[in-house]
């Protein structure tokens, strides 16, 4: 019985999750960020061809936009995680083809 509670509250919270996946998908808010992105960069493209033409002196940090940083405790630890992983998967795949080499 309680197979059956986790499984139909497992496939509800997939089922939930997928719609809000599919809504944000969308809603075309990454579209947004990543034209906004492009516009920003094609002003910065101008103001530096309008400094180099007026002689201005140029520096790269008047033309370069800083990305937010929205790391957290759980997405370094996530990242964390992942490295290790990573790194076990490296090195588990290094033995495997090693011993398959010298069976070979």
């Amino acid at each position: 019985m309680k197979y059956i509670k986790f499984l139909k509250f497992g496939s509800t919270l997939l089922f939930l999750l997928f719609i809000f996946i599919y809504v944000v998908g969308s809603s075309g808010l990454h579209e947004y960020k990543l034209n906004e992105k492009k516009v920003l960069t094609e002003q910065q493209i101008k103001n530096f061809e309008n400094d180099v033409n007026n002689g201005v002196k140029i520096d790269i940090t008047d033309y370069i936009v800083p990305e937010k940083n929205y790391d957290n405790v759980f997405t370094k630890t996530n990242r964390k995680i992942s490295q290790y992983i990573s790194k076990g998967f490296e090195e588990s795949f290094k033995y495997l083809f090693r011993y398959i080499n010298n069976s070979v």
